[in-house]
């Protein structure tokens, strides 16, 4: 009950994000992190979601969301934060399981694989993203553009001013 009691007391509370905030760690934090602990997370990452799920909540205050149970809005949001985890360590596995690793049919083949990325590395960052999600995470142009909120055709465009940069810079090193 004396749960309850807080979690009412800090609906009409007329205290600031930062106490809320502080107040929820304070009297909740480890029951947050257990509960996240739980849900299959490791250490680190458990007080990663934690620490996530109290910023959000701060997030929320400040803007006047009016967060009315500061507690359940916490157990919430890191519950779903570790659901997140979840599903992207999953995708992250199904790429990892889909993506061919690098043969060395010839000799240097690997050698050469590893200078392209190398320079993929120096390329400017958008035209870089663009290239690692086509190229290592196998995504479509839609999907890189959902991903980086740009459209399909900048999506496009990037990956080929990358591709004609990696050109240019590549053939310089056979010579």
């Amino acid at each position: 009950m004396a749960d309850e009691r807080a979690v009412n007391e800090d609906s009409i509370s007329p205290r600031g994000p930062r106490q809320i905030v502080e107040d929820v760690h304070g009297r909740h934090g480890q029951q947050l992190w257990g509960i996240v602990r739980r849900l299959g997370l490791d250490d680190e990452t458990a007080g990663d979601v934690v620490q996530e799920a109290l910023f959000r909540l701060w997030q929320a205050c400040a803007a006047g969301k009016g967060v009315e149970h500061p507690v359940a809005w916490a157990f919430r949001t890191a519950y779903r934060l570790a659901m997140d985890r979840h599903r992207l360590q999953r995708h992250w596995q199904s790429l990892a399981v889909r993506q061919p690793r690098p043969t060395a049919d010839r000799p240097g083949a690997l050698d050469e694989l590893l200078a392209v990325w190398a320079e993929v590395d120096r390329l400017p960052e958008r035209q870089r993203q663009v290239l690692y999600l086509r190229y290592r995470a196998d995504l479509t142009f839609e999907e890189i553009g959902q991903v980086l909120g740009i459209d399909a055709s900048s999506a496009r465009s990037n990956a080929s001013r990358g591709i004609a940069t990696l050109r240019d810079r590549l053939a310089g090193m056979d010579d």
